[in-house]
């Protein structure tokens, strides 16, 4: 017969995220159930190994209003222009 004892184990928190504000205007990113309105804005920079890596990633939240109003056009100022594709399914 095998010898038991209880330990107690505490709950285990997480934290989600649930929303998101922009870092340009400060307003809450909408998100809807059938609404596609993603920025992603990132930059990763390190050293990638077979063995294993490390580096830094620079992330930027940003609402589709401030993209299209204001970076943009400052894009565009600097000489770059987008490239736009259209999808559907």
């Amino acid at each position: 017969m095998k010898e038991t004892r209880q330990i107690i184990i505490p709950a285990k928190t997480e934290i989600q995220v649930i929303g998101a504000t922009c870092d340009m205007c400060r307003n809450r990113i909408k998100e809807g159930l059938y609404e596609v309105n993603e920025v992603t804005i990132n930059h990763k920079k390190g050293q990638d190994y077979p063995e294993g890596g490390s580096g830094t990633e620079i992330t930027i939240d940003m609402c589709g209003e401030c993209f299209e109003t204001k970076l943009i056009p400052w894009l565009a100022g600097q000489g770059i222009k987008p490239e736009i594709k259209e999808w559907s399914w």
